[in-house]
């Protein structure tokens, strides 16, 4: 979730909770425990929904990798040991065949390889032919093991993908139920308290509202300006809806500000503070709000 929905669901989650505890004083309107109910149940499947979306996918890709190693190593020490029973063999169509470098394993996309592997598989001699040669048959077994897990988890980060983009679609759509719920049934019934219960409906009211997250960094400028004194305090480059500018009286009196933007001067704002009366000055301050607020 971003925050935005992050801000809605912790609304939703203290509407339940208000729900939860003042569940007594709203007996009075029935059909307010069940949409209560609907509303838990909504808060249930987004919760799994937002688990779905926050899942970290870069174990798929290490898994995939080892595994993919596995059928590497095996496919290399196999094709290794063929290659030397052709050799001692006499038989060149056998060496051509399974004769790889390690580096052209290595180099393989995944169907190639998995294609490779199982074609140094199939031309293993059965039994213990390749025993003197530095491959057992348990190897050979090894070797199939190995395609057969890689194959599964070929697919593994796609699909993993694949689901947390359904678990981010979700949370939309169920974030849209609650908040129909809210405004077609939940936010018309309690209204039905607000003359006879005044106080079950205003706490209602007080749980209904987003609560308001944000935090600035610190001073990025800081002016201190003499009194009776015009002056320019900060130029911007450009607009920036998240710059921030607060004025402090160092004085008794108050001061007033202005801005100012020059038109021949494309995207250049200069800002104009005037201390009009007899005072010890005032400082501005500006800062950059980094959190957004709703």
């Amino acid at each position: 979730m971003n925050r935005e929905q992050e801000a809605f669901f912790a609304m939703a989650l203290k509407v339940k909770n208000y729900g939860t505890k003042n569940a007594a004083a709203m007996t009075a309107v029935p059909a307010v425990n069940a949409v209560y109910t609907q509303l838990g149940t909504y808060i249930t499947q987004l919760i799994a929904a937002d688990s779905g979306s926050r899942a970290d996918l870069t174990g798929y890709a290490v898994a995939k990798l080892a595994k993919r190693q596995a059928v590497e190593t095996l496919a290399f020490k196999v094709s290794n040991a063929i290659t030397s029973y052709a050799v001692m063999n006499d038989d060149p169509v056998l060496r051509k065949r399974a004769d790889f470098a390690a580096s052209k394993w290595r180099g393989m996309s995944e169907d190639e390889l998995v294609t490779q592997a199982s074609i140094i598989e199939n031309l293993a001699p059965a039994g213990a032919a390749l025993a003197p040669y530095g491959a057992a048959a348990a190897d050979v077994t090894a070797l199939n093991t190995a395609i057969t897990n890689y194959l599964d988890a070929i697919s593994d980060p796609t699909l993993a993908i694949d689901q947390r983009k359904s678990d981010n679609k979700q949370v939309i759509a169920i974030i849209g139920s609650v908040r129909a719920l809210f405004e077609d049934k939940l936010d018309v019934l309690m209204r039905s308290f607000a003359v006879n219960s005044p106080v079950v409906y205003n706490l209602y009211e007080s749980a209904r509202a987003i609560d308001i997250n944000g935090s600035v960094e610190g001073a990025l400028v800081t002016v201190s300006v003499p009194p009776a004194t015009t002056m320019t305090v900060h130029t911007a480059t450009a607009y920036d809806a998240d710059t921030f500018y607060t004025v402090e009286s160092q004085g008794q009196v108050r001061c007033s500000s202005a801005f100012r933007r020059r038109q021949t001067m494309k995207g250049l704002i200069r800002c104009f503070w005037r201390r009009v009366k007899r005072g010890r000055g005032w400082r501005l301050t500006w800062r950059r709000r980094v959190l957004f607020w709703w």
